[in-house]
């Protein structure tokens, strides 16, 4: 049946976005009714998805109808989002993520710094260093013994180079972070729960940022410090702090689910790593490959319509808002449905959303991708005969509406002997 798009409307949503259920199989039920869909979030809270690539690329560019501050959210700004509601804290907040225009530009340069090509290409041997010792703790399990890779190695690993990145040194605030950070993405808490650890995690960062103004070294929070004390105060306070908060969001997720994923994809095609430890193949091509296969965000929240505009055969109307659905879009554009996990075929993934597009192109991806090439690489070299625990039926996606990957990655690094 055809559907004439011109009617729909964020007062019939055609769906409701479950974080329990499949991002692909959610993502393939709501193209059906086209590129760009009504649907309610959490709390039926409503937006419109743009679910193709070629919707996610126009509303990811630098659209002069779109912005990217919830400051024109029309529901936000009268009152109607409840304060626990559970993207709220994804949302808000004084972030290059959150700007447009000269403000973005702004805060971006502030941090472009950290992430040159020079500069990543350094940080090269401290996450080989980093790797190392993870994959020195996983080496106590004995032949035969299962072990969560996500939990052991693809969760620490990122977690780690970014407190390295801040200058986060203290073992006991990086626990604490960590604690805060998991509560603050989890669907399976409650309002007052989330709103707690967001305010335990704006105290450890407060607390980093009077450590490094105190004592400052040659890492981001000291650098966003001395262009906060600038005398042209090119950035507030609060503007620290919330950039430290997208930048732990972003670089993190990212890279845990991009491990995690990609050795999903490895270990259920044993020919093509095969050819990867027979070197016939390369690590950073296996990672494109996995971010196409599976992108390690969901979805990405949000823009919101600066005036009445026509999105792909939908009328979105002022000041309403709308999610990019990245990993149905990052699938789709290639049209795999079902996806290939396919390293040789490099058509597959030349062209990636999986880190975003246009302004807001995800600044650490070069970073992620080196974190993800080197993990994976060293991994491997360590446990080549590493096999899934249980049937890949059993794998159990995350439950979240932001985060695309799985709750646990059981494996046994080293097969008992027979």
């Amino acid at each position: 049946m055809r559907i004439d798009r011109s009617t729909l409307s964020l007062d019939q949503p055609v769906s409701s976005l479950d974080p329990n259920r499949g991002t692909h199989e959610e993502a393939a039920e709501w193209l059906r009714h086209g590129p760009v869909v009504p649907v309610a979030l959490p709390d039926d809270v409503r937006a419109w998805a743009a679910m193709s690539a070629e919707a996610a690329q126009t509303v990811l560019d630098a659209h002069p109808d779109l912005s990217s501050d919830p400051r024109h959210w029309g529901a936000y700004t009268r009152g109607e989002i409840p304060a626990g509601w559970p993207l709220l804290n994804l949302i808000v907040g004084e972030s290059m993520l959150n700007a447009d225009g000269m403000d973005h530009r702004r805060l971006r340069r502030l941090v472009s710094h950290a992430f040159t090509p020079r500069r990543i290409d350094a940080f090269a041997p401290r996450i080989r260093e980093i790797t190392r010792e993870l994959l020195d703790d996983l080496e106590s399990a004995k032949p035969g013994d299962v072990t969560d890779l996500k939990e052991g190695f693809a969760y620490p690993l990122p977690l780690l180079i970014i407190c390295e990145l801040f200058g986060l040194t203290d073992p006991d605030q990086q626990r604490r972070l960590r604690g805060h950070f998991r509560t603050m993405l989890s669907v399976e808490v409650s309002g007052a729960e989330r709103q707690a650890a967001a305010v335990g995690q704006r105290k450890v960062l407060a607390r980093l940022v009077a450590d490094r103004r105190e004592a400052p070294l040659g890492d981001l929070t000291s650098a966003l410090i001395e262009a906060l004390d600038d005398e042209a105060g090119r950035l507030t306070e609060k503007e620290l702090i919330d950039t430290l908060e997208i930048i732990l969001l972003a670089g993190h997720e990212t890279t845990v689910n991009s491990l995690t994923s990609t050795v999903h994809a490895l270990l259920t095609h044993p020919d093509q790593l095969r050819a990867l430890l027979g070197g016939e193949l390369d690590w950073p091509a296996a990672v494109e490959a996995g971010l196409h296969w599976n992108a390690p965000l969901r979805n990405l929240f949000m823009r919101y319509a600066l005036r009445d505009t026509v999105l792909h055969g939908v009328t979105v109307r002022r000041g309403e808002p709308i999610v990019v659905g990245l990993a149905a879009a990052n699938r789709e554009q290639r049209g795999t449905v079902p996806a290939r996990f396919d390293i040789r075929d490099s058509r597959l993934y030349d062209r990636q959303l999986a880190f975003g597009a246009g302004p807001h192109f995800c600044l650490g991806a070069p970073l992620a991708r080196l974190e993800s090439a080197i993990g994976l690489s060293q991994l491997f070299a360590r446990f080549p005969a590493m096999r899934l625990a249980v049937p890949e039926s059993e794998l159990v996606p995350v439950i979240s509406t932001a985060i695309n990957g799985l709750d646990a990655l059981p494996v046994v690094l080293r097969p008992a002997s027979v």
